[in-house]
């Protein structure tokens, strides 16, 4: 794999920078880039087996081994980096990871092609934020732009022109609505090259989004950055029996922030903070964030679907993968249909044909756990969901208020795990959609 020369296949590129000063990025941040990119795209080239699970799933879990070329050889080699690097992206996608760091040899590529058309900042912005253009992160942008008021620039990743076409309007679209001056846009292309995906799943993008925004954050003299995620999919309960491990995304999972935070402070020597607003909220509150912000009307132009292949320009929802799902529940349970039309979905969720297998799984799968959550006592929360004992350590004193009463509870959620299971071990380390669950 490389990232320039005559034997690249791997594309790293920032097609342009507003409002944000990155003039004289260090060596270190782009080699971060560069590691970044590489276990990205190395995810997506190596496949993990069916979904059947033959032998026991066997092939889920891979062993991945980099020898990767950096300019600050000697950062690198700390072994505390080696080590939080391995653990916390082994929890984030369920592999093995093994690295070896070489000091890169002239000629390396020159920063100046990974930001073309540089402009410096002329303000500084309130917060950094990660962007993909799904309604947690539309919400949590009009939430902290529009509701309160703050300057915000947002670190969009895309690796198709459809996904940057869906960030792009809704930029767009609050540009339009007076909010020009408040915030600013960073959309980063990275993706394979000339070289066909094979895997799916993409564990590893959240880790990539982290650099991305990271970099951004520190270009603009600040120590945080946020990630737009709502509580019950960074807890992220299994939808089925066989969606164990890193079978259920753990993107945002409070152990892998937890380890990134770790993994960028040792690495840059200062502490770093990943910040999560919507922690503590249901995807219906998150929704109704958006509606409180005054912008309901572009609801419908914010995409949660993960498979862009499928897409059409007036559908661009399956309406059978896990993140379709979760969104239309949240939707009608938010009483926000008027704003988004059944149509907009390739399948629709109650009425739509569900006769094929993995479709009809999906769809069961879900209704089953609502079922289990309806009759859990609270009591026998973690014992029924034993996966969100991992999360217990991992939240902050500050990020943890008295959840929602229905926290967990209605549009797939349970009750609340309250403010006491707060992090006292900050510096322990530790959408894709859900592989679809087989019911027998």
């Amino acid at each position: 794999m490389d990232v320039h020369g005559t034997a690249k296949n791997v594309n790293l590129r920032i097609d342009y920078i507003s409002r944000t000063m990155l003039g004289n990025v260090p060596d270190l941040l782009i080699d971060l880039l560069e590691v970044a990119a590489y276990v990205y795209c190395a995810d997506q080239r190596i496949v993990r087996g069916s979904d059947k699970l033959t032998n026991f799933g066997e092939n889920w879990r891979r062993s991945l081994r980099f020898s990767i070329p950096v300019r600050q050889l000697e950062l690198w080699q700390h072994p505390d980096l080696h080590e939080g690097l391995a653990r916390t992206l082994g929890f984030l996608s369920d592999d093995s990871y093994e690295f070896h760091f070489r000091k890169a040899e002239k000629p390396v590529q020159p920063k100046e092609v990974y930001f073309p058309n540089l402009i410096e900042a002329s303000a500084e912005h309130d917060d950094v934020a990660l962007f993909s253009g799904g309604i947690d992160s539309f919400a949590g942008a009009v939430n902290d732009i529009v509701t309160l008021g703050k300057s915000v620039t947002l670190v969009g990743h895309y690796s198709s022109t459809k996904v940057r076409a869906v960030q792009e309007n809704l930029i767009e679209g609050l540009k339009q609505r007076g909010f020009d001056r408040r915030l600013a846009y960073i959309p980063v292309w990275v993706s394979n090259e000339n070289v066909r995906a094979r895997e799916f799943t993409q564990r590893t993008r959240s880790f990539l989004f982290a650099c991305l925004g990271l970099v951004v954050a520190r270009m603009s003299g600040k120590d945080h950055f946020s990630f737009y995620e709502n509580g019950v999919v960074s807890i992220n309960p299994p939808v089925a029996g066989d969606v164990v491990g890193g079978r259920a995304t753990r993107t945002t999972h409070p152990k892998v922030l937890r380890g990134l935070e770790t993994l960028f402070s040792v690495l840059l020597d200062r502490q770093i903070e990943i910040q999560t607003p919507l922690q503590w909220l249901t995807k219906t509150e998150v929704i109704q964030k958006i509606k409180a912000a005054g912008v309901a009307d572009m609801l419908d132009q914010t995409v949660s679907c993960t498979r862009p292949r499928k897409w059409t320009e007036n559908q661009k929802h399956c309406g059978v993968c896990s993140q379709c799902i979760d969104r239309r529940f949240a939707v009608l349970a938010a009483g926000m249909e008027d704003h988004e039309p059944s149509a907009n979905y390739m399948r629709d969720l109650l009425l739509g044909d569900r006769s094929a297998d993995d479709d009809l799984r999906m769809a069961l799968s879900y209704v089953s756990l609502f079922q289990r959550v309806a009759v859990t006592p609270k009591e026998r929360f973690l014992v029924e969901f034993p996966e969100v004992i991992s999360a217990l350590d991992c939240f902050r004193n500050s990020q943890a208020p008295q959840p929602s009463p229905h926290f967990f509870s209605r549009d797939y959620n349970v009750v609340g795990l309250g403010a006491k299971s707060s992090c006292h071990r900050q510096g322990e380390a530790g959408p894709a959609d859900r592989v679809t669950p087989r019911v027998t």
